[in-house]
């Protein structure tokens, strides 16, 4: 299609992208072109996946544009038009592509900008023995306007029932990138079945009690990752060793380490019936029982890594921690409480182009994405900021954050 030349005086208004923007999106789009099939376009389609895709990410890192009208807008402006290829990205046109496009054709520009992102340091330096790339896995729920078929019906209070969907997300603990993502509505199962048919092989998987399901352990078994998973009290565990703790365990609050079995679904103290949905797992077990200082109050843990310290294995379980700063981040800073379509694919396609964002955050920076390199990205969007003070600062605060682990568990040992 044509490029419609704007004036610049109905232009002046619309937010330009920054360079470093530009550069970012411009390379997403090279990649495109060499990685995605394109689908077969019918005569009339005034819009194709390329400018969809490339539309959507100029919106991603611009903080202003939250919903259909001001991302119509700022289609408009000349170096979007550029990037995109498309005169303009009108809202119903956009809708119904959204509606239209499978979002799994862009996987594999997912997974070219993900093979080009730079290696990581562990982010906590007292896991780098473990070779394994470390995963957190968790769900959460976005709202939908009005009554929509595929999302789940909830009662929410005086409001009556709400339509919501559920993001079955996977990050990677250390590069704060995603590792897989998809939308699960009234079709899909709890998070534990959800998750369970995405398994990534070679993994150390991170989650919460919502995951404590035989048939979600057994699935992280049989594709050969390990697991660290926060259990229930009423979930019965069969302990046959007591093992010793270290200095260093019990200056981490390690309060217990044990191996054994977890019990079958005829435990009379088993009061998790989703755990109850397969046979327990066979192999024998590690339950550590550590001490929460902040919350008061105990965290046990299940694992298979029986070799690996038990201190150690609580400093996984703390990464899980990343995947909730991510989804605030999803919430708050990036605009994604408000969707901006309603069906499975679009609301799949937009959370698809957070993950490009972020992947070529980390790429453009060389720098682990986390929650203030997302705030500062939305002032370099926005030209507030330059990506050189983006640099400095975090040089900074991952300074500080080591000082600060270094000063907390040498008051540890100094309590001991």
């Amino acid at each position: 299609m044509a490029i419609e030349q704007t004036s610049t005086s109905a232009t002046a208004s619309i937010p330009a992208p920054t360079k470093q923007v530009q550069h970012a999106i411009e390379m997403a789009m090279r990649l495109f072109d060499e990685h995605v099939v394109l689908p077969k376009a019918h005569g009339n389609e005034r819009l194709h996946l390329r400018g969809m895709v490339g539309g959507l990410l100029a919106a991603a890192f611009e903080p202003s544009v939250w919903s259909l009208r001001p991302l119509d807008d700022l289609s408009l402006h000349p170096r979007i038009q550029k990037l995109t290829g498309v005169d303009r990205l009108p809202r119903t046109t956009l809708s119904d592509a959204m509606k239209r496009f499978d979002p799994e054709r862009i996987k594999p520009l997912i997974h070219a900008l993900a093979a080009q992102a730079p290696a990581m340091k562990r982010l906590d330096p007292a896991t780098k023995e473990l070779t394994r790339r470390i995963v957190a896995a968790d769900g959460s729920w976005f709202n939908l306007a009005g009554k929509v078929t595929h999302a789940l019906q909830c009662s929410r209070g005086n409001k009556g029932n709400q339509a919501r969907v559920r993001l079955n997300l996977q990050i990677d603990a250390d590069s704060f990138a995603p590792v897989f993502c998809d939308v699960s509505g009234k079709d899909q199962g709890n998070e534990a079945a959800a998750f369970a048919a995405n398994i990534q092989g070679d993994c150390i998987y991170l989650v919460d009690r919502n995951f404590v399901s035989f048939a979600f352990i057994n699935r992280v078994f049989e594709q050969k990752s390990n697991l660290v998973l926060r259990l229930k009290k009423g979930v019965n565990f069969t302990a046959q060793q007591s093992k010793p703790l270290s200095d260093q365990d019990k200056a981490h609050g390690v309060q217990s380490d044990e191996i054994g079995h977890l019990s079958g679904p005829d435990s009379d103290g088993n009061q998790d019936a989703r755990s109850c949905s397969a046979k327990p797992p066979e192999r024998l077990l590690r339950r550590i029982v550590v001490w929460d200082e902040k919350n008061k109050t105990e965290v046990i843990l299940l694992t298979d890594l029986l070799d690996v310290p038990a201190h150690i294995v609580g400093l996984l379980y703390r990464l899980r921690w990343q995947i909730e700063l991510f989804l605030r981040w999803l919430k708050v800073l990036a605009g994604f409480d408000h969707l901006i379509n309603q069906s499975p694919r679009g609301i799949t396609m937009q959370f698809y182009i957070a993950v490009l964002m972020t992947l070529l955050i980390h790429i453009q920076t060389g720098m682990r994405v986390s929650k203030y390199a997302l705030l500062w990205v939305s002032w370099v969007a926005s030209d507030h900021a330059s990506t050189d003070a983006m640099a400095k600062a975090m040089a900074r605060h991952e300074t500080e954050r080591e000082n600060e682990r270094k000063r907390r568990f040498a008051k540890k040992l100094k309590t001991k």
